[in-house]
């Protein structure tokens, strides 16, 4: 499927903020700096839609984009450098906890990860913190062009092991260049239609 009109929907800080819909919505999160924004501008085809700072972690709120009138993408600040000290990380939970808890459309979490890296605390935290909301998880490893593919394939069974989960459960991309992305779309359609 197709999915072209994309528009931001309401930023927000607080609970009292968010946007009142019934759409499914699917949860954006990772580190900073792991193609977040870049993954969502090339889910929606589009340059600017999520931004993308030019210093990582300075995001400090829910941006909530509404996409062909069908679903909902929630993009969650970076974590990493966003909870690299207590008080970010206060901030972080605080803006977080009330989300996962609360939010009855919220269906599915993405979690992106730097195909690059192995998976920190932040990210496994991340996706137990998913389990326990009950919600579908998938993991978008982003930046493949930048390994070989015999790398791209080692990093993928670390991430698959540090993560406790399926390898075949990972979706690698290539975001610029359009890689991997309707299998990202097909994931998407499969939940958005139950």
């Amino acid at each position: 499927m197709q999915y072209h009109d994309a528009f931001l929907l309401k930023t927000a800080a607080l609970e009292t903020q968010w946007p009142v819909s019934d759409l499914p919505e699917i949860i954006f999160v990772g580190r900073s700096n792991a193609g977040k924004s870049t993954l969502i501008n090339g889910l929606v085809n589009r340059k600017n839609l999520a931004y993308s700072g030019k210093t990582p972690g300075k995001t400090r709120l829910l941006n909530f984009f509404s996409v062909d009138n069908k679903v909902v993408f929630t993009d969650a600040p970076g974590y990493g450098y966003a909870t690299s000290d207590r008080q970010s990380a206060l901030a972080f939970a605080k803006l977080i906890d009330p989300y996962f808890a609360k939010r009855d459309q919220l269906k599915a979490m993405i979690i992106v990860l730097d195909a690059r890296r192995v998976p920190s605390n932040d990210d496994i935290q991340m996706v137990e913190y998913g389990k326990e909301s009950h919600l579908a998880i998938f993991a978008v490893c982003t930046k493949i062009d930048k390994l070989s593919r015999s790398q791209m394939l080692q990093n993928l069974k670390k991430i698959s092991m540090t993560l406790g989960i399926q390898e075949n459960a990972l979706i690698p991309v290539n975001a610029e260049k359009k890689q991997g992305l309707e299998v990202v779309w097909e994931k998407i359609d499969q939940l958005i239609m139950q």
